[in-house]
């Protein structure tokens, strides 16, 4: 038997740093997947012209989009949430 005691983290880490104001806010959908997947064609051919602008930005930063996309990435979900 191992002689290493288990050890459980119960907390949830929540970053309260505000996003930069360059950034446009923006809801989050709030929906399940099921919902999302059954609107995922209306969504896709809605928001094509601002995912395209996400995937990129994404292929340009070569694994580092995560910030400097992040401004795209809001205008798809604020794009999906209006269909």
């Amino acid at each position: 038997m191992s002689t290493r005691h288990p050890v459980f983290n119960q907390q949830v880490l929540i970053d309260t740093t505000p996003l930069p104001d360059n950034i446009p806010k923006v809801r989050e959908i709030g929906a399940t997947s099921a919902p999302l997947l059954s609107a995922s064609y209306f969504i896709g051919a809605r928001c094509k012209a601002y995912n395209d602008d996400y995937m990129l930005c994404k292929t340009q930063a070569h694994g580092k989009g995560e910030l400097e996309c992040l401004k795209e990435g809001r205008k798809v979900t604020r794009c999906a949430a209006s269909v």
